[in-house]
């Protein structure tokens, strides 16, 4: 009997040890100096990084703050997911009438009847193209510019517009959630009209992420219209 009373008082103890430690773990909340004094103490780059993907976070990525990490000898790949981190707070901090897009009102959309087409003859009528991002990079800047250079995109002799909702064609980008190591980044065609799906693709930030991807971009273009 006594045993058995050990037994279950082990387990009541067990039971709340773990309440707590959930508890805990849900409600703690990492900041720099937290992650500075976990690199300081000599923890392994792969269990801070599992922390950060754990716990909830109030991370300071300004240039100040970016540089007082890598004074602190914090991995570059910890910076880079404490920078994807704030990046994806920030971006559900704020309201959008449509994710991953960038939207007009609906009253200034141009209309248009649904109907069938291929992906073939979507991308060989279009005359104006937008680009869509969900994340920071690449920058559109940057995009356009290594798009222009590519005497494959010359070609198609589209026209650069701001929003999707004024152009024949749209290209969305995004990045790969949790891909802090390979850093992947992936795209899409579609024809506004229908919502066909012209092309897709993948590419990394390994080297210049916008020449990767304007690479990418006309390279699946070329595949789809055969030129």
């Amino acid at each position: 009997m006594k045993q058995k009373k050990y037994s279950k008082l082990l387990f009541i103890l067990w039971f709340l040890f773990c309440s707590f430690a959930v508890t805990n773990a849900q409600t703690e909340i990492l900041t720099n100096a937290t992650v500075i004094e976990m690199s300081k103490i000599g923890l392994g780059k792969e269990i801070i990084l599992k922390k950060i993907n754990d716990s909830k976070n109030s991370f300071d990525v300004s240039a100040n703050a970016l540089i007082e990490l890598k004074k602190a000898n914090v991995a570059d790949e910890i910076i880079s997911l404490m920078l994807e981190k704030a990046e994806v707070k920030n971006e559900k901090s704020v309201e959008t009438p449509q994710s991953f897009s960038e939207s007009l009102p609906s009253i200034e959309a141009k209309q248009f009847t649904p109907s069938v087409v291929t992906a073939k003859d979507a991308l060989l009528n279009a005359k104006t193209v937008a680009l869509v991002k969900s994340s920071i990079n690449p920058s559109r800047q940057g995009l356009e510019k290594a798009l222009f250079k590519r005497k494959e995109w010359k070609k198609y002799n589209l026209t650069l517009v701001r929003y999707k909702e004024e152009a024949d064609i749209y290209v969305e980008i995004g990045r790969v959630p949790l891909s802090w190591i390979t850093h992947r980044y992936v795209f899409r065609i579609y024809d506004r009209r229908t919502g066909t799906i012209i092309t897709a693709g993948e590419t990394t930030s390994w080297g210049s992420l916008a020449e990767n991807l304007a690479r990418e971009i006309t390279q699946k273009m070329d595949s789809v219209s055969g030129k």
